[in-house]
């Protein structure tokens, strides 16, 4: 039985509400308005919490976690006590992103409880709390799971897109300590005796994010494992170690049969930055696979070249494809600053911005007066998408140089460029701006898109005097977005500023009907119940992504209504990183555009396993449009990003999709 289908049975189990008494569906519409709003005061989510129905019960749980108030987390730790094990581990998954210290206890108590999935989601919850002191337990409830009398502990076959996978226990807590950062709680469970005692790709994960040089003897077992996840991920961990005595190891690697390896293995060699691995790289363009050149030639845009290469680099300048051309400049710039400048001279604007966009990302690195010259040029580039590169790439070359341009750049029309022009300045710790960025926040409240005001909140703190702090009690006070004002009002905290009163939502924004959202919860006579499909339709196959209305019916509700209005159609895959995501949905084609909404974060208990699709954002509670599929488990990403949908078939699809690919249309069906 699926997630999705086993959430609908626990929803469809209460009995149906009398005549007269506030019906089921009534209670679920109610709790996703609350959890909508993000308001709890004087809301019946506390009296939901309570409610007999373990059904409501659960659902109020989780939208007191989504909304995150800490004044909630004593009901949700009494809902521990529970006899029902669905309601023990969403509240401790709640507990979790909630993040209030206070319910640690309870949680370290839940490590000894008799349901594995419970031990697992309290793990899990101390993780994302991150007490530090709380590392051993959870340690202790890893010992307590492992097989007994194993040495070595091999795992194949595991499920980590599965809630409920036999492994979970243990995968969670090794995901749990690798947040706690504790290196040698870590390394008395990765590396007992200085022996690793795992073959599995979760605990080479784990190592990975701690990356301390005691775990080199995981990473080095893991790059030998016939895993190949395990293999990437050894890789992965030599370069963050940046180990030159794995040099040749890292060489073998990079001609694996597996993709995923030979990328993380390039990008180890380019991490460490050792002349040694520029065999390598170079080896690597002739590979037929695209994305192993794409990778090769970034490899080669770290590592230290000579002018050798010259003849080896050049033609990827006129690829046919544009992220290989995008990829050559950095690469070609590394070589031979005047010989760069001498390619350069001869060539015409590339038709294509992201190109020319690489392009101002290598002259930034080459940064000599040459190339500030031709950065100052590219300002007046017709395709604003090229001026955040642009912005960038000055900012890297001249310092505080930079500071005027990017000043002038924050009345820019374009609100991805003025967004680009306050970071760039944050950057640079200059001071002095407060009137200028009030200016720009002001110029930025018709923006759809929040991503400029969010950077001029951000800018705002950085300046720490009386006008900044003025500016940022007027966003948390009036501006139409509840994020904004919820990042002002945090930015004032940090500042030693008074707080400011709640205000309600203010932002218009697409219409998402609450009781159809919440119908699987109590079905109607006329209403058949489904889990809805979408289709993407791309020139290389069909990919089918089944919905999860149960947990995230906001998200999937707008998905479903852009679909049908042709929103996605036509736009691109305009994000694909190897061994993670590709990811598509941006108007723009950039990564900065979305629908001309907000959607609020529906974090749920699915994890990121290969197949998982989820919404990107810009920070909780700033989900629009831009949807991504994982190609490997990214445990990282659990709770965090909203997984409103899995591959159900088409991953071989997804494998082969390139950047700028594009979606010809997303069909849904709804059972009808």
């Amino acid at each position: 039985m699926s997630s999705s289908a086993l959430l609908l049975a626990v929803a469809l189990a209460a009995p149906a509400a009398t005549r007269g008494v506030e019906s089921r569906a009534q209670k679920f519409a109610a709790i996703v308005s609350i959890e909508d709003r993000r308001a709890t005061a004087g809301s019946p989510l506390e009296r939901y919490l309570r409610d007999l129905d373990k059904g409501v019960r659960r659902r109020a749980i989780l939208a007191a976690g989504r909304v995150g108030d800490p004044t909630l987390a004593p009901l949700i730790v009494d809902q521990m006590n529970d006899a029902d094990r669905e309601i023990r581990k969403m509240a401790a998954f709640a507990l979790g992103l909630i993040g209030d210290k206070s319910a640690c206890d309870r949680l370290v108590a839940a490590l000894q409880d008799t349901d594995a999935v419970v031990r697992a989601r309290s793990a899990e919850a101390l993780g994302r709390i991150g007490d530090p002191t709380r590392a051993k337990d959870v340690a202790a409830m890893i010992q307590a799971a492992l097989p007994k009398d194993a040495p070595l502990v091999t795992v194949r076959g595991d499920d980590p897109a599965s809630p409920n996978d036999p492994w979970l226990e243990l995968r969670l807590g090794l995901f749990a300590l690798a947040r706690f950062k504790d290196a040698a709680v870590a390394e008395s469970i990765l590396l007992p005796g200085g022996r690793p005692r795992f073959d599995w790709w979760a605990a080479s994960w784990t190592a990975m994010r701690i990356a301390t040089p005691n775990l080199r003897p995981v990473f080095l077992a893991a790059a030998a494992s016939n895993e190949p996840a395990s293999r990437a991920l050894g890789a992965r961990g030599l370069g963050i170690l940046k180990d030159t005595a794995s040099l040749d190891l890292l060489a073998k690697l990079a001609v694996d049969r597996e993709e995923d390896v030979a990328v993380q293995a390039l990008r180890a060699l380019a991490a460490i930055g050792d002349a040694r691995g520029v065999g390598a790289a170079t080896a690597a363009l002739n590979s037929p696979n695209l994305l192993l050149k794409w990778e090769a030639l970034k490899a080669l845009s770290q590592l230290p070249l000579d002018r050798s290469l010259r003849a080896r680099i050049v033609p990827y300048v006129g690829h046919e494809r544009p992220f290989l051309r995008a990829a050559a400049f950095p690469a070609l710039a590394r070589i031979d600053r005047d010989e760069f400048a001498l390619v350069l001279s001869g060539l015409d604007p590339d038709p294509e911005w992201t190109v020319r966009a690489g392009l101002a990302t290598a002259l930034g690195d080459v940064g000599d007066e040459t190339s500030v010259s031709l950065l100052l040029g590219m300002l007046k580039d017709a395709d604003t998408r090229v001026l955040p590169a642009v912005l960038e790439a000055l900012r890297k070359a001249r310092g505080s140089d930079a500071a005027e341009t990017l000043k002038r750049h924050l009345t820019h029309p374009d609100f991805a460029v003025r967004a680009a022009a306050a970071q760039g300045l944050v950057a640079l710790k200059t001071t002095g701006l407060s009137d200028a960025f009030a200016s720009a926040y002001r110029q930025s409240l018709p923006d759809f898109d929040l991503d400029a005001r969010l950077e001029i909140v951000a800018a705002l703190v950085a300046q720490r005097d009386e006008l900044a702090k003025r500016t940022l009690r007027e966003i948390a006070e009036q501006d139409p977005a509840r994020v904004v004002r919820e990042r002002a009002t945090i930015a004032l905290r940090s500042l030693g500023a008074a707080p400011v009163s709640a205000s309600s939502e203010l932002t218009t924004r697409a219409f998402l009907d609450d009781r159809e959202a919440t119908l699987p919860f109590e079905p109607l006579p006329d209403r058949t119940l489904y889990t809805p499909r979408a289709i993407v339709h791309t020139a290389r196959g069909r990919i089918e992504i089944h919905l999860n209305i149960i947990d995230t019916p906001l998200t999937t509700e707008s998905f479903i209504n852009l679909a049908r209005r042709g929103f996605f159609d036509g736009l691109s895959f305009h994000r694909v990183v190897p061994d993670f995501v590709v990811q598509g949905g941006c108007p723009r084609g950039d990564g900065a555009g979305g629908p001309g909404y907000t959607l609020r974060s529906e974090a749920s208990e699915q994890p990121y396993g290969r197949g998982t699709v989820g919404m990107a954002h810009s920070g909780k509670d700033t989900e629009g449009s831009q949807f991504f599929i994982a190609t490997k488990p990214a445990p990282h990403l659990d709770g965090a990003y909203t997984a409103f949908g899995w591959v159900a078939s088409g991953m071989e699809i997804v494998d082969q999709i390139r950047p700028g690919d594009v979606i010809d249309r997303i069909e849904i069906w709804d059972g009808r």
